[in-house]
């Protein structure tokens, strides 16, 4: 069944209380007044029916800055442009789809929803043609010839004043280089050069690099960081405002107002050799990675094995979106399958965006696998 209200929308197994479906209601039209957010709430409530995890839930939430989304057992949310599309097939894609319909909100049964928030729907502007009212002598009956005879002063009409463009005389801090603190943690514990420990020597290739993630070509520039809705948990760790959990420490998070603040490492990508890759900015991984064409990132590059022919020069990016963490196969060779915790892997298909859960397995043609961890990574 499908409840959804304004920009809170959740897609879950029916549990088949009408009072438990009138209390999701509620929390999600923010009917009472709560501490709690609206995702927290429909959380305790599936939980509570449940007595435990719902067999399948979907969750997103379009406020404005959060962007946030959650599943539980079957449910699965999938990124397709600006909209997400929720299910209960744990990911799988069906043969065909049934026809779908337009719902504004309410509680309807379904098994797959496609929402689009409203600030990414754009239709032409149809204004009426502006008439004028029709004369009535009820309204005026006439000017004055004091006002029609009265003239303005003498002299040509005043000019219109334009405010100056203040010049930029660029930033105070050199933000030509990166955060040295940054680059200190990167050499001491996310170092991506990965090679074949029996590979001979051999001269590199035209425009490739010693592998590092502290490469950036000249036209690419490091970005400000961004920034997200956080809690904190009693220990200071910032979460996401809907997780009833600190993600670092699975302390409970007490209710509180959501603060703006910078988006904090969003975990790490651990390799098969031991090294793990911070997530705090994306990451493109094969044989020759480098940035997208036309980008302004500055990604964490990992280099794989030579030898792995099946990989691509290009494989495999991933890239932070709020507090999602979003892999795309960049149309591989060898393909990259995809295996969340308690499910069965299924393949990619190119180009689509995947919503990762901690613990995911990433496997690169069958070859090279990598996984996403949350919280404090070891290093």
């Amino acid at each position: 069944m499908l409840v959804g209200s304004g920009a809170h929308w959740v897609l879950l197994t029916d549990p088949g209380d009408e009072r438990v479906v009138q209390e999701i209601w509620e929390a999600l039209a923010l009917t009472a007044p709560s501490e709690a957010s609206a995702a927290e709430r429909v959380l305790a409530i599936a939980e509570k029916a449940f007595e435990g995890d719902p067999p399948g839930l979907a969750l997103v939430d379009f406020t404005s800055g959060a962007s946030t989304t959650v599943s539980r057992g079957a449910g699965h949310v999938r990124l397709a442009g600006p909209a997400r599309v929720l299910s209960l097939d744990a990911g799988a894609d069906p043969d065909g789809l049934a026809s779908t319909r337009r719902l504004v909100g309410g509680v309807v049964a379904a098994d797959r929803v496609e929402l689009t928030p409203v600030s990414a729907r754009t239709a032409p502007v149809h204004r009426a043609q502006e008439t004028s009212p029709p004369a009535t002598a009820a309204l005026i009956d006439g000017i004055p010839d004091a006002i029609l005879a009265a003239k303005g002063p003498d002299g040509p009409p005043p000019r219109t004043r334009v405010r100056r463009p203040v010049e930029d005389t660029g930033s105070l801090v050199d933000t030509s280089e990166p955060d040295p603190l940054m680059m200190q943690r990167i050499e001491e514990g996310a170092h991506t050069t990965i090679r074949p420990p029996s590979a001979p020597a051999s001269a590199p290739e035209p425009d490739d690099h010693d592998g590092a993630t502290s490469l950036r070509p000249a036209h690419l520039t490091h970005s400000t960081t961004p920034t997200v809705l956080a809690v904190s948990c009693p220990l200071g760790h910032l979460t996401p405002p809907i997780s009833p959990q600190c993600r670092v420490c699975h302390q409970r998070v007490a209710p509180q107002e959501p603060r703006r603040v910078d988006r904090p490492s969003l975990g790490g990508l651990r390799l098969p050799t031991g090294e793990v890759v911070p997530l705090d900015r994306g990451v493109i991984l094969g044989r020759k990675p480098a940035p997208a064409q036309g980008s302004t990132d500055w990604p964490h590059l990992v280099h794989l094995p030579s030898d792995h022919s099946f990989v691509s020069r290009q494989h495999l990016q991933l890239e932070l979106d709020g507090w999602d963490v979003i892999a795309r196969d960049l149309d591989s060779r060898g393909g990259t399958t995809i295996a969340p915790p308690g499910r069965d892997p299924e393949r990619m298909k190119p180009g689509d965006a995947y919503v990762l859960e901690p613990g995911t397995v990433l496997d690169m043609a069958h070859v090279y696998s990598v996984r996403y961890e949350s919280g404090a990574v070891a290093r």
